[in-house]
């Protein structure tokens, strides 16, 4: 697969309409729960300025560079976190629920958002020609793992269990643990099939991964206890 060098900027258009997408499918699961429109609104104005807004500080963090502003999934799904809890904790209506929603589908916005990667090859997979191999023109036709788009069938799987969990269970906490622990699992893993893992064998990003996974599977417990008021 030849990715050919272009000079139209698509990254930042994807990957808006990756999370776009995604917030679509939470008010959607929280419109399923019972949630009222205007909480439903709120909760996703919220949520979509926390995931861009922490996603790009983080990648700040991480760059070192106000300048290579970019989508870090660590840093939206933080967001989305951060988002999710606190407007369901101001509005107090069907919380559980209503975090669950948007935990269930924060693997689509994810999956998707790396189609963006893909295209543009801002990152890259470890050094690899055999069967389905990525080889991009701005690189002189080296190829690659296609990690990106194995990222994106991964989590979008993951979203469908996620899905299907929520729509089935009565304690839909459980489907976002789940979903947490699946993504957490998945991300960890497939960071090394990433040439910038190679050489390492855990790395900060993988870290800072497994303690939001920590930090959510935690407060999931007092979020789930939580009742309307």
């Amino acid at each position: 697969m030849i990715i050919p060098e272009t000079t139209l900027h698509l990254y930042a258009p994807i990957v808006f309409i990756s999370i776009l997408i995604g917030v679509f499918a939470a008010c959607a699961l929280m419109h399923k729960a019972g949630v009222s429109r205007q909480t439903v609104l709120y909760t996703a104005l919220l949520t979509f300025v926390m995931i861009v807004v922490v996603s790009f500080m983080m990648s700040v963090i991480l760059n070192g560079s106000i300048f290579k502003i970019g989508f870090v999934g660590a840093g939206g799904a933080l967001g989305l976190m951060l988002g999710a809890v606190i407007s369901a904790l101001i509005h107090r209506e069907k919380v559980p629920d209503s975090v669950a929603a948007w935990i269930v589908s924060a693997p689509l916005m994810y999956a998707l958002s790396k189609v963006a990667c893909h295209v543009t090859g801002c990152c890259n997979g470890i050094p690899y020609d055999g069967p389905l191999h990525v080889a991009y023109e701005s690189r002189g036709g080296a190829s690659f793992f296609p990690v990106q788009l194995t990222e994106t069938v991964v989590f979008t799987l993951i979203f469908v269990i996620g899905l299907v969990l929520y729509l089935k269970l009565t304690n839909r906490m459980r489907a976002a643990v789940i979903t947490v622990v699946l993504s957490c699992i998945a991300k960890v893993g497939l960071e090394y099939l990433r040439e910038s893992h190679i050489g390492k064998t855990v790395s900060g990003y993988q870290i800072l991964v497994i303690v939001l996974a920590v930090i959510f599977i935690a407060i999931s417990i007092p979020v789930g206890k939580i009742s309307e008021e």
